[in-house]
């Protein structure tokens, strides 16, 4: 304080600093008589302090020695007038004295114990202080009661489903069925509810994941938090997910899922292939599926998953519900042999009642594979340098019909067919200098040819 007195008083003029300077040193040397005994005092006390915590004179002053020295300088002063003034008859003063001398020695005991310090937010700029209550203030995001919430409002339902339909092809019941249900849970706002919990079914390669991602990215800013549930077939592997129990080995690293919940906020949690999890697994997830919270073992902090989605997708049964699919046009009796199909397989039904909605992706008609493989094409052109100017029909239907001979490797077969169809000619119309290219089919050769 004297010190900023100093600086505003030079910053005035150097003729009030020397002033200033001049009246603190007749202060001081006006009370020299009175503060004489407290000297020892105080250098002993800074010196047992010192000693104490082994911090050099330099550092020590400039955390908590002034502060200490005052106490101490009062303790011994204060201590020796009260002792003069017993000796003269001067009860009532020595008693004011005393205990002036008693309370410094404790205030500075628990100073050089650091038991009173500085609060760090008095160490805080004043143009930050309003930020920083206001955040301390808000509710903890890993705490169950206080998750955070999906905030959707900002979008257009018409234009994100139009966006992840250009992502997800042939599947435009299931997309339009989980946009709409999402964005209506996203206004609801349960309390102590995941946004929604959707179980994506049907054959591999069908778009279940890729509409996961597709919902991530157009909807959460890409916040994916991705569990591989075929990792998770072993009864340890719970461990993954909270954490190891307290007093075992890696308890301190936390639980994954718990972790990415509370780094994350809100987003998507895809349970991939949710079926080859083992039954452990599974019970640890019911809670996270009911009430959108997870507790991590080590620590007992409970995260909230409330402004998640959270998706499911299986494998299970794959072949008689696309025969369901195929054989049954009224929705809600779809969806109901979809599920006995789902528990015929051993799907558990306390899984299924905890699912907002069940979609089941069909197989692919020959118009979305043509779509799929001309989206791969651009794709895979682009990433070369190359733009097509033209594509012989014959190409897309020999890559349609040998998808169709590998149909159970749905759309995973159709990104290795086209790139093997076509890569090689595009990089090496590429390294001939030519930025055009038609494909073409002569017998059963695929030919890439430059176009100037």
């Amino acid at each position: 304080m004297i010190a900023q007195l100093f600086q505003r008083a030079n910053a005035a003029s150097p003729v009030y600093a020397l002033g200033l300077g001049l009246l603190l040193l007749l202060a001081l040397l006006s009370m020299l008589p009175a503060l004489l005994p407290a000297l020892p005092v105080a250098a002993a006390g800074i010196a047992w302090a010192m000693h104490k915590h082994g911090l050099p004179l330099h550092h020590f002053l400039r955390s908590r020695g002034a502060w200490l020295a005052v106490l101490l300088a009062v303790t011994g002063s204060a201590g020796w007038w009260a002792l003069a003034d017993a000796r003269a008859g001067e009860a009532g003063t020595a008693l004011a004295l005393g205990t002036a001398a008693i309370t410094a020695a404790s205030l500075a005991y628990l100073t050089i114990e650091g038991h009173i310090m500085r609060s760090i937010l008095e160490l805080v700029p004043a143009g930050q202080r309003d930020q920083l209550d206001s955040f301390l203030s808000g509710s903890d995001p890993t705490a169950a009661a206080g998750g955070a919430v999906a905030d959707l409002s900002g979008l257009d339902p018409a234009q994100v489903t139009e966006a992840i339909r250009h992502r997800v092809v042939g599947q435009d019941a299931a997309v339009d069925t989980a946009i709409s249900l999402i964005f209506r849970r996203a206004r609801l706002r349960r309390p102590n509810k995941p946004v929604a919990t959707l179980l994506f079914v049907g054959a591999t390669g069908a778009g279940k994941t890729e509409l996961s991602k597709a919902i991530a990215d157009v909807m959460f800013r890409r916040n994916l938090i991705r569990v591989d549930c075929a990792e998770l077939s072993q009864p340890q592997s719970t461990q993954r997910l909270i954490g190891a129990p307290p007093g075992y080995i890696g308890s301190d690293a936390g639980g994954w899922l718990c972790r990415e919940i509370g780094r994350c906020r809100t987003g998507v949690i895809l349970l991939d292939e949710i079926e080859k999890a083992h039954p452990d697994v599974l019970t640890t997830l019911m809670a996270l599926l009911d009430e959108a919270r997870l507790t991590e073992q080590a620590t007992g902090t409970t995260y909230s998953a409330t402004g998640f989605v959270i998706v499911m997708t299986s494998n299970a049964a794959c072949s008689s519900i696309a025969q369901v699919v195929a054989a049954t046009e009224d929705g809600a009796e779809r969806i109901g042999r979809v599920k006995d199909e789902l528990k015929a397989a051993g799907f558990r039904p306390e899984i299924l009642a905890r699912v907002d909605a069940v979609l089941p992706f069909g197989d692919l008609p020959r118009s979305a594979v043509a779509e799929i493989v001309g989206l791969y094409l651009l794709t895979f052109a682009a990433d070369v340098g190359i733009e097509l100017q033209c594509v012989d029909a014959a190409l897309l239907i020999d890559l349609v019909q040998r998808r169709e001979q590998v149909a159970g490797y749905g759309v995973r077969e159709v990104v290795r067919l086209v790139e093997g169809a076509v890569v090689d000619g595009l990089l090496d119309v590429r390294d001939r200098g030519y930025h055009s290219a038609a494909v073409a089919v002569d017998g059963e050769r695929v030919v890439v040819t430059g176009v100037e």
